[in-house]
């Protein structure tokens, strides 16, 4: 199933920066459980997420092409979602990117069970198979090979949200050049794939804000929860700095 046909069949869709509201913003679009390095269950994020209010969440569980446990996740999901009426639940994935033509860790009978699918950089490939070592690698070639990476994803990937954009430099070296952010996001818009706005990663919110504002990209909003005590964490951090007042 190409991207276009799997988003007319699940109905997860992104707005553009600036057309964001309050609503809009309460949504948590990056949760992990304990069936894989999470550590609340599907029900207790569930629960908490009701107690906080919020009116949408995907799980966006950790994957790779050899994954066969993806069906009965699913099934625990959508069992578990009658019991929280005026939530919008999804089920999605996280998966890294392979090389820089947009090839995914992840097996199509995944994507295909997905209403969302996250595609992120979590290592950078070096063409024999492997991997590098970021100990390695200067914070230049890091973010460049990203950079690459991110671009693959963004024009070849059936993804819907490139995930945690420049996380890998951002959290070994403190920055990802925002020349780099620029093109991702205007790229992105031909294909509509959203930008995350991930709390755990940026170093400086307010920055990046400021250049979603100006570039306008689709976006989805994720605080990479790993436990319920981090549910929301992003919304609320865009509440604070003003967004979604008008």
């Amino acid at each position: 199933m190409n991207l276009q046909a799997r988003r007319q069949t699940h109905k997860l869709t992104f707005c553009r920066f600036r057309d964001l509201t309050r609503e809009q913003l309460n949504v948590e679009f990056q949760v992990h459980t304990n069936w894989t390095d999470g550590q609340a269950s599907v029900l207790e994020i569930l629960r908490a997420a009701k107690e906080l209010d919020l009116g949408a969440l995907a799980f966006t569980e950790h994957v790779r092409e050899e994954t066969s446990w993806f069906s009965e996740f699913r099934d625990e999901v959508v069992s578990a979602a009658p019991g929280f009426e005026g939530m919008r639940i999804y089920v999605g994935c996280e998966t890294k990117a392979t090389d820089y033509d947009g090839r995914l860790d992840v097996s199509d009978t995944v994507i295909n069970a997905c209403d969302i699918v996250l595609g992120v950089v979590h290592r950078l490939p070096d063409s024999r198979g492997g991997y590098l070592d970021f100990k390695h690698l200067s914070a230049d070639e890091t973010s460049e090979m990203e950079y690459r990476l991110s671009m693959g994803m963004i024009a070849k990937a059936p993804i819907d949200v490139l995930g945690h954009p420049g996380g890998m430099s951002l959290r070994r070296h403190g920055h990802f050049p925002e020349a780099y952010f620029r093109a991702l996001m205007n790229t992105s818009l031909d294909r509509q794939i959203a930008i995350e706005i991930n709390s755990s990663y940026l170093v400086d919110m307010p920055a990046f804000l400021t250049l979603c504002e100006e570039v306008n990209p689709f976006v989805s909003i994720g605080s990479d929860a790993h436990k319920v005590s981090e549910l929301a964490r992003c919304r609320d951090q865009l509440m604070a700095l003003g967004l979604g007042t008008s």
